[in-house]
């Protein structure tokens, strides 16, 4: 098996305001590897997720990207290896619609245009957006949302995402493109974890590595 993408080490987090703190003694997420993070309601299965992306920083112990210290990267810079799915897509889209949601920070950066677009409508095309190219974010759905947001994401070409409770508020046919998409992209030798309480996601997903957190413990 090839080195891990992300590495926390002796890792532990606790949050500036309250008596929660997350400790994570060691933990290793590979790229074309499926993971499952399972625990009750505020055992710290989303700290941990954001504590491995980067958008919290340990207070002790070392984030490793690819084998590097990433403690102190910005996020930025994380973004390019590792991507964060948010529970509810609509809180990491900012753009006017679903074409500028994905081209807009790339012409921040200067990159070329036209080759921008047309990866951008490349990806919206593969995720069945394309027809919605020009619709306002305001106008989609919860899971048109979601694929939209897993599309700005997949710009960025990360080796591994993190899905934080991705079926939630999902159809059954919406969920089975959440589905399709998590198989194609494992496929594609990126790494996933995902967040869940749902039996479904359980069941479907049964050899997948599972990572288990309780009392703000990481048992993996």
């Amino acid at each position: 098996m090839s080195a891990p993408v992300i590495v926390l080490q002796n890792a532990v987090y606790k949050y500036p305001k309250g008596s929660f703190s997350l400790n994570c003694p060691a933990l290793q997420l590979f790229a074309g590897e499926l993971a499952l993070i399972l625990g009750p309601n505020g055992s710290g299965k989303t700290t941990l997720s954001k504590l491995a992306c980067g958008i919290y920083k340990p207070d002790s112990g070392q984030l490793l990207l690819n084998g590097e210290s990433a403690n102190g990267f910005s996020l930025g810079k994380i973004g390019k290896t590792v991507g964060y799915l948010f529970q509810e897509p609509g809180r990491q889209l900012f753009a006017t619609n679903c074409l500028e949601e994905l081209t807009f920070v790339g012409e921040i950066k200067g990159a070329n245009k036209e080759q921008t677009a047309a990866r951008a409508e490349d990806i919206l095309k593969r995720f069945g957006l394309f027809e919605l190219r020009e619709r306002s974010i305001y106008r989609l759905s919860r899971g048109e949302k979601q694929r939209l947001a897993l599309c700005g994401i997949l710009m960025q070409n990360p080796l591994y995402i993190i899905l934080d409770e991705p079926t939630t508020g999902l159809d059954k046919q919406a969920r089975q493109v959440l589905y399709n998409t998590i198989d194609e992209l494992l496929s594609q030798g990126v790494g996933l974890a995902v967040i869940s309480h749902d039996h479904e996601v359980i069941d479907r997903y049964t050899q997948a590595k599972i990572i288990k957190v309780a009392n703000g413990e990481v048992l993996a």
